[in-house]
């Protein structure tokens, strides 16, 4: 559920502050596939949205630390959609595209200032006579300018070292199923989200039965380098409807989870196990707007600092010190 009122409801002083509410540094409307926070808490978004005569486009645009929203690039909505972006370390900012079926199997730069997007480089071809196409669908910076890919066509996980124009095989049987193990004895079915801390990926993999597509789990998984082998190992998995859509990292590396109609989680990495954090209703306002919606339609959660962002289907928020306000909230209600 989602409800927005007028600016002049919302403008500071004319309607006061409601106990429980959140104040928000911006709240940002419009669909968000994926989005990275720079330098300078500038955040780059990518998602539909229409462009100024009203035509559909997959667009790239930024949003200031003052919630001005800026476009940079609108891409074919068709060719572009399962954008997943990450930053390389000197700053450029590096894309897949699921849907991005003639360069599927390319990460692609945006350049000349967002205003070109073009190839940075192509997966090596798998020999197998019985392999599929290369169909990049995740993407993670291990923080030591090399990245991990996920392939969705052939299951597999594979690095990439831009300083050698290179990549290799990581993981995955190509076979889609849930099965921990080591290089090809692992197996994936949908890597949706990869992230890094240590060397190591922590990645949501959803499973979907392959003769119908229907959901059957949704599972956090990692990925790390142990006795010279890629080991994967399961290590939370729920097959209901609360599938798990985001994991981040806080400044404390502690692990948060977005569950889907839950809340958001944290991870105990020790022993696997979660605990709330956020649940229920939340409502939240900034200078021109404001929502009330559940935790549990949280898409996206990212923290710089004590600044958390989060997306739902339909709007981007940014709460800075949200720890503070946070527990305000909760002692009002």
């Amino acid at each position: 559920m989602n409800s927005c009122s007028s600016d002049s409801e919302s403008q500071p002083g004319t309607n006061p502050i409601e106990k429980g509410e959140i104040v928000a540094d911006y709240i940002i409307d419009g669909y968000v596939d994926d989005f990275v926070i720079g330098t300078d808490n500038i955040v780059y978004k990518i998602g539909q949205t229409d462009d100024e005569k009203g035509s559909r486009y997959m667009g790239l645009k930024k949003v200031d630390p003052q919630g001005k929203e800026t476009a940079l690039k609108y891409l074919d909505l068709g060719n572009f959609n399962f954008a997943n972006l990450t930053f390389a370390n000197n700053g450029d900012l590096l894309m897949v595209a699921k849907g991005n079926t003639p360069g599927s199997d390319k990460i692609l730069r945006f350049e000349n200032n967002f205003s070109d997007l073009k190839p940075f480089y192509t997966m090596k071809p798998i020999s197998s006579p019985f392999a599929s196409k290369i169909n990049l669908l995740s993407i993670s910076n291990n923080g030591d300018n090399t990245f991990f890919v996920f392939d969705y066509g052939n299951r597999q996980i594979k690095r990439f070292f831009p300083e050698l124009s290179g990549d290799m095989f990581v993981a995955g049987s190509e076979k889609n199923e849930i099965k921990d193990g080591t290089g090809l004895n692992a197996s994936f079915g949908t890597v949706l989200k990869m992230i890094s801390l240590n060397n190591v990926q922590y990645i949501i993999d959803n499973f979907y039965e392959s003769s119908n597509g229907a959901y059957k789990s949704s599972n956090i998984r990692k990925v790390e380098y142990v006795n010279n082998e890629w080991k994967v190992t399961t290590l939370i998995s729920t097959t209901n409807d609360e599938s798990y859509n985001d994991i981040t990292f806080d400044s404390k590396n502690d692990l948060y989870v977005a569950v889907k109609g839950k809340g958001i989680y944290k991870l105990n990495l020790q022993d696997n196990s979660l605990s709330s954090f956020k649940e229920g209703e939340f409502k939240v306002r900034s200078t021109g707007q404001k929502i009330t919606n559940s935790f549990g339609s949280i898409k996206m959660i990212k923290f710089i600092g004590n600044d958390m962002y989060m997306a739902t289907s339909s709007d981007l928020i940014k709460i800075s010190d949200f720890q503070t306000k946070f527990a305000k909230a909760a002692a009002e209600k």
